[in-house]
Order: C-alpha cells, then structure tokens, then sequence
C-alpha cells in the first residue's frame, strides 16, 4: 500500500513540475517582449514593425520531431490568412525563431518546409539564446499570437485554437465582394 502511494505521489509531482515547467510565463494580455533580431537577410526586425498587423511568432527547430510535423500546417495557414484582413489587424505576419546549432540545418528546414513567409531568425544558443529567454521558452515549438497594440493575444496555442482564433476574426469582407460582384454580373 506504501508503495502505491509513493508511485501515486510521484506521479503528482512529476504532472505539477511538468505543468508548472513548461508552461509558458507569458499570458493573455500581458505586453509582448520588445525584441530587435536580426533575420537571415541581415536585416533588423523588432516587433514595433508589426504595428497593425498580428503576429504570430514560432519558435522551433529542424531537430524538433514535432515542429516539423507542423511546419507544413503552418505553410497552409499562412497561405489561408496572409493577405485576409480582419477585424482587430489589418493583416497578419508569421515570424520564425530557428534554435539551431547548425544554420544551414534551418535554412534547408525552411525550404524544404515551405516556410514561405520573409521573417525567419536563427539563434544558435538554443534555450539560452536571447529570444528564448525574453520569452521564456524552455520547450518547442512553441508559440505567441501578438496583438496590433503588442499584447499577448495566445500563448502557445496548439494549431486548431490558432485557427479558430484568426478563422472568427477575418472580416467577412470576401463573402460581400463575392455577392456585389455576382450582382454587377447579373445586371
């Protein structure tokens, strides 16, 4: 019977550590961190660029089993909602944070992924690079959906909440062009 108790307090221990570990430390609402990186064309991207649009920051890896495994849905989302307008952005831009030893790794990753979207960073002191620790991440992938006005809109949301988020926020501006350009067409 001791021994039941001691595995099924071990168990609880390791579910509160695991919880409480990897939960992400930034929350709905909450400023997101003020970051400048670098992208790889050389150029400096912070998140004050992003002001009117979403932004919707991945951080991932070429050796990450699971982050491959959704690099391709995240293509597909990119395509679905790149040139959308919604109603609290005027669009939304996807940003790539790479944790790699070895760059030319992610820059294949990212070619053979499909990441077609321009803003990619690679740090190559994993956890310990400074992205990772302004964001606190200590798994990937992992994600943050940033608001126009810099706020933490979700906080590593998995993929179906991503796009029920962004699917409820597009304005419905396609359906009404469809219907007034079916009518120019009838008259």
């Amino acid at each position: 019977m001791k021994s039941v108790m001691l595995i099924g307090g071990l168990i609880l221990l390791a579910i509160l550590v695991k919880y409480f570990y990897f939960k992400p430390m930034l929350v709905y609402g909450q400023d997101a961190p003020r970051f400048e990186v670098i992208d790889l064309a050389g150029q400096p991207i912070k998140l004050e660029d992003f002001k009117d649009h979403y932004l919707l920051i991945d951080f991932w890896g070429s050796w990450c089993g699971p982050c491959r495994a959704e690099n391709p849905i995240l293509a597909m989302m990119y395509a679905k909602y790149k040139d959308k307008a919604f109603k609290q952005a005027t669009g939304i831009k996807f940003m790539s944070v790479a944790f790699e030893q070895d760059s030319l790794r992610a820059i294949k990753a990212i070619k053979e992924d499909g990441l077609a979207w321009p803003y990619h960073v690679i740090q190559t002191d994993m956890l310990k690079s400074p992205m990772a620790i302004l964001f606190d991440i200590k798994r990937i992938p992992t994600k943050f959906l940033i608001s126009p006005q810099g706020k933490i809109l979700l906080s590593d949301p998995d993929i179906k909440e991503l796009d029920d988020y962004l699917a409820k926020d597009t304005q419905k501006t396609d359906k009404l062009a469809t219907i007034i350009g079916m009518a120019s067409i009838l008259r």
